[in-house]
């Protein structure tokens, strides 16, 4: 709206004021003033009504104000990073140490030829003497699929490097 569209509208409020009508948006005015006793004696409750305020014209101050106890600053979220990194490197640690640490060595395989009359456990023997003969015959197992440990001479198996070869 136009600047004097609102100063005409302003002098209007302020004349329905001084005669103690409220002027608000909608058609119907509103008397401000108390309402008087019926003349039976009782009194009336008044007609709701939208009530007009005037504005205060009060100004915001452009100064810096202080930061308030709610605003996170970067040094917190740096911390939050840093206590959260140490924690994930904690968890991989104990998942690494959980395992066994076997990791480096299930890594490198080679392929092996079966013998004449050899076994899952006899060749878990000659790959990797140094290792439980179980835990190793379960890794080739786990290596090649196998649902049962049955072998035939010339067969190819996959089987976890031995450092010591």
């Amino acid at each position: 709206m136009s600047n004097a569209v609102l100063h005409r509208q302003a002098v209007l409020n302020r004349q329905a004021l001084e005669r103690g009508v409220v002027r608000s948006g909608a058609a119907r005015s509103y008397r401000t003033e108390p309402r008087r006793r019926r003349t039976d004696g009782e009194l009336r409750r008044p007609s709701s009504g939208a009530v007009a305020y005037r504005p205060t014209h009060i100004g915001v101050s452009r100064a810096d104000h202080e930061r308030g106890a709610n605003d996170v600053g970067w040094r917190t979220v740096l911390a939050g990073v840093v206590i959260t990194a140490g924690v994930l490197c904690g968890l991989a640690g104990v998942a690494q140490l959980a395992t066994g640490g076997s990791v480096s060595n299930s890594a490198a395989t080679e392929v092996v030829q079966v013998q004449q009359g050899e076994s899952l456990a006899a060749v878990a023997a000659r790959i990797a003497p140094e290792m439980p003969a179980a835990q190793v015959v379960e890794r080739i197992m786990e290596l090649n699929a196998m649902s049962n440990s049955a072998l035939h001479p010339g067969q190819s198996l996959i089987v976890p490097s031995s450092a010591t070869r």
